[in-house]
């Protein structure tokens, strides 16, 4: 069998044993046998052994450890918090797996256009972070026509909202800086070591971020917000942030309790939702908003139109 459906078969053991605790094996091997049809792959009679195997990849492979509950007769993913890039990860093979076409999309998968997010990047920077290379591109910010020459000890990427982005260090500064690969030409990976600094901790660092600011200008601060019912089911299955902790939820509101740093993008975000959002706690973050809808109200003033 190719090394793709071993793959597709790894894979969707991970999803349903997440999505469903304490699976049987009857019921596993029932669920993988009808989803590789779908893909139009006949892999009937899986033996016990067989799962084992892909079980043992999976622990290889992923990091993610699936054991047998003899109480309860079934598997479970030991550790229940899957790393949030092995869930995107899950999402888009579920999405390419399912469109299972050599010839493009189908006319009937309506897929939003998106510009080159400098994905080509990410394997060659995986790479010079693992092993300690320095790397140097050419960079241009939004809105300046000239780019300009970077040399940068790398720490990690991080994605935000679609784009992709490296964080690191330039070299001789003691500095943590983010750069948006979809910006970045002429990427070199060089064969120069650079000693890591331990006291550097990336997760630490955007631990209270939204998106990918991080910079120690915004103090970390508790923000309670309040939506309408409706708003509530959305914030609920995709949460604003991790630290998102559900106050109050019911037909007549939903309210939400933050702790992070209120920069330019966590604004942005949850003014997508203005048309019910009230701003509780900060008064700072409650005037903020205020000021930013009165000038919107200004602009688009229709007795004036």
């Amino acid at each position: 069998m190719p090394r793709i459906h071993h793959l597709q078969r790894n894979l969707l053991i991970i999803s349903k044993i997440r999505n469903t605790p304490y699976v049987s094996f009857a019921e596993l091997t029932a669920h993988l046998e009808r989803e590789l049809m779908f893909r139009g792959i006949y892999d009937t009679g899986l033996s016990r052994r067989t799962i084992q195997r892909d079980i043992q990849n999976i622990r290889t492979d992923f990091s993610i450890d699936i054991e047998y509950c003899r109480r309860n007769q079934g598997y479970y993913i030991a550790d229940s918090d899957i790393r949030s890039d092995i869930d995107r990860f899950l999402d888009s093979f579920d999405i390419l797996s399912s469109l299972n076409t050599e010839t493009g999309i189908p006319d009937f998968v309506l897929a939003e256009k998106h510009r080159p997010m400098g994905t080509q990047y990410l394997y060659p920077l995986i790479h010079a972070i693992k092993n300690s290379f320095r790397i140097t591109f050419s960079y241009q910010k939004f809105g300046s026509e000239q780019s300009s020459f970077r040399e940068l000890e790398p720490y990690a990427v991080k994605e935000c909202r679609g784009r992709w982005y490296v964080i690191g260090s330039t070299r001789g500064l003691n500095d943590l800086k983010t750069y948006g690969l979809d910006r970045i030409k002429n990427l070199i990976i060089s064969d120069e070591i650079f000693p890591k600094d331990d006291a550097i901790d990336v997760s630490e660092k955007f631990r209270y971020s939204f998106g990918i600011y991080s910079s120690d200008e915004y103090p970390v601060e508790d923000v309670i917000l309040s939506f309408d019912a409706s708003d509530g089911s959305y914030l609920k299955s995709l949460p604003l942030h991790h630290s998102q902790e559900i106050i109050t939820d019911n037909k007549d509101g939903f309210v939400i309790k933050l702790r992070l740093k209120i920069t330019a993008d966590f604004v942005m975000e949850i003014m997508s939702r203005s048309w019910s959002l009230k701003v509780i706690e900060p008064l700072s973050l409650r005037e903020q908003i205020y000021s930013i809808c009165k000038s919107a109200l200004e602009r688009n003033d229709i007795t004036s139109y």
